[in-house]
């Protein structure tokens, strides 16, 4: 059974071996928010793939992507037989060839510049469409005030993960450098190693022959990563 909020800090705390006099609740949510967040800009998990339904408004061209978005994979127009997938133009691009939008007659989307937390669709749409969006979504931050202590991770199957990357946040801020990077060189890397191995591909099996023999041995967390979030480091498949 998955742990909840209140049972991965309470872990992490046994971890560091520090009173809630000494460190709060609220700070051990923190860290495990830190991890959550680190260890899903490494990799998108299959969880964090959704699928969202919007529309067009009549004669506006820029919408917001959902709240906390990632990558966008695929956004199609609905329109009966004349439904479509927009193609993505770079801004740069876009504003070299089409500098006014507003010049053009309004028609059914053709394509999207993606911009920030917004995009925009061209031509501007002459009616309501609907739309569906392909994306990749963060998971929320806990609350550190306890009214999120009984919600568990969105990202399945990570506990031991999050509470060993969290740990090895802790110890960090508590400049304990030896207990931090022993937890960060040996636990760390074959938990996130562990993560990839079990994620969904979304990609149908064919099974390969393979001959025998050692891999890279290189690990998925490269460097100090747990004293500088900026070291390099090599995630398995890109």
């Amino acid at each position: 059974m998955a742990m909840d909020l209140e049972d991965l800090y309470d872990e992490v705390r046994e971890n560091i071996k520090r009173t809630s006099s000494a460190v709060s609740d609220a700070r051990i949510i923190r860290w495990i928010n830190w991890a959550q967040t680190y260890v899903t800009d490494l990799h998108t998990y299959e969880e964090m793939r959704e699928i969202y339904t919007g529309a067009t408004i009549d004669g506006t061209a820029r919408y917001g992507f959902p709240t906390r978005m990632k990558d966008v994979y695929s956004m199609t127009l609905q329109d009966g037989s004349s439904s479509r997938v927009l193609e993505y133009v770079r801004a740069r691009d876009f504003d070299t060839h089409i500098p006014r939008p507003a010049t053009f007659a309004e028609n059914r989307g053709l394509m999207y510049v993606d911009y920030g937390t917004n995009f925009q669709i061209f031509p501007i749409p002459d009616d309501a469409y609907s739309l569906v969006l392909r994306c990749s979504i963060y998971p929320a931050d806990f609350e550190t005030d306890g009214t999120d202590d009984s919600d568990v991770l969105t990202i399945l199957r990570k506990d031991a993960l999050i509470v060993a990357m969290a740990t090895t946040f802790g110890f960090w801020m508590l400049k304990e450098v030896e207990d931090a990077a022993y937890w960060g060189q040996n636990l760390v890397p074959s938990l996130y190693e562990a993560s990839l191995a079990t994620d969904h591909s979304a990609e149908d099996w064919v099974p390969v022959a393979r001959g025998f023999g050692g891999g890279s041995g290189r690990t998925s967390l490269q460097g100090q990563w747990w004293s500088n979030p900026f070291t390099g480091r090599h995630v398995p498949g890109y």
